[in-house]
């Protein structure tokens, strides 16, 4: 079994969720009641926001580059950043790691692709929707992000960072949210829907939807995670 360093933190509450569906998926997929061995770094997510959302990223590679030599310290085999808004710099990282990185972007836009479907709306913090990253890779994939308003972005940002974070469930929140996509499928045509947030899986299901496909990216980043870690 390899040994997999999760950077965590950001939020906690979706990092509480990675380390149960972790464990869930592993024993699953191997038919075990034995718990996967995981090293987790749980780091200072208003010093690393304050570094994206000023868009400080030199200080951003170098803040999460030391979180990584931490993990490569207790000789894990993979590495993987339980957020999607550091992939923002995901590139440098992978270039100047000496472990391997496993990328929620790259498995997310490969789940996507597996589906057959091209249009698809990306939801998550201002920067993850508006930085550009998870157009570079979908690019390679034949996949279409669309993003939304720039109101529509301001009220998931503020929804985002002032509830979801703090695991705060608001059924008002959750309608505005389902009312914005159902807007998005109707002006844009959209299939899919990227929570392109770990927390936005915490409000939003696929249960609430009909007709749009939810790829929910913590669970599909825990499947690569956890196939990396029963790999031969």
């Amino acid at each position: 079994m390899k040994k997999i360093g999760l950077i965590g933190g950001i939020g906690p509450e979706s990092s509480i969720e990675y380390y149960r569906l972790i464990i869930k998926r592993f024993q699953e997929k191997q038919n075990t009641k034995d718990y996967p061995e995981l090293m987790i770094n749980s780091i200072n997510m208003t010093q690393m926001l304050d570094y994206v959302f000023n868009k400080k990223f030199d200080n951003l590679i170098d803040f999460l580059m030391n979180k990584i030599n931490d993990l490569e310290k207790t000789g894990v085999d993979y590495i993987a950043i339980a957020s999607n808004t550091p992939h923002i710099v995901f590139d440098k990282l992978a270039k100047n790691s000496s472990t391997p990185l496993i990328s929620i972007v790259e498995a997310t836009c490969v789940e996507i692709k597996n589906t057959n479907i091209e249009r698809v709306v990306l939801l998550g913090t201002k920067s993850t929707m508006t930085s550009g990253f998870y157009n570079t890779v979908a690019k390679k994939y034949g996949i279409n992000i669309v993003i939304p308003s720039n109101d529509q972005q301001d009220y998931i940002h503020d929804k985002y960072m002032t509830e979801l974070v703090f695991n705060m469930i608001l059924p008002e929140t959750k309608k505005q949210l389902i009312q914005i996509i159902t807007d998005l499928k109707e002006k844009e045509s959209i299939q899919g829907v990227i929570l392109g947030g770990t927390e936005l899986p915490l409000i939003l299901k696929q249960s609430d939807f009909v007709g749009i496909k939810i790829f929910n990216t913590t669970e599909i980043h825990v499947e690569s995670i956890v196939s990396k870690m029963i790999e031969n």
